[in-house]
């Protein structure tokens, strides 16, 4: 059960950068946070709280204005206890996937393997 609530968590990161990628085209380069890209159309209702939860997956978005241009990143981590899948992380300056097995991923944590 834990790879497909995976493979859900991952889409969803990925639908998470293309979503970001599309809103910043119209915000001025800067990036929205869960329920801005659910109110624009960018997301759907799925994602419109501060910390959505997928599967048994809850999703994290850190949304940063100002010195260093605009930039966001963005985790999925188990939710639950036992058995768990991956941590996987993303963000808006290598739109690569990253995972951890035992504690949520960085942008330092290799590049997730499917």
């Amino acid at each position: 059960m834990a790879r497909a609530d995976e493979t859900v968590a991952t889409g969803a990161l990925r639908t998470i950068s293309v979503a970001q990628q599309t809103y910043s085209v119209s915000n001025e380069g800067n990036y929205g946070t869960f329920p801005q890209l659910s109110a624009g159309g960018y997301l759907d209702e799925r994602f419109n709280s501060d910390k959505p939860a997928l599967k048994n997956y809850v999703l994290t978005l850190e949304v940063v204005k100002g010195p260093g241009g605009p930039f966001y990143s963005c985790n999925a981590d188990p939710a639950g206890e036992g058995p768990q899948g991956r941590h996987f992380y993303m963000d808006s300056r290598s739109n690569a996937l990253h995972a951890n097995a035992t504690q949520p991923a960085t942008a330092s944590d290799p590049v997730a393997q499917p």
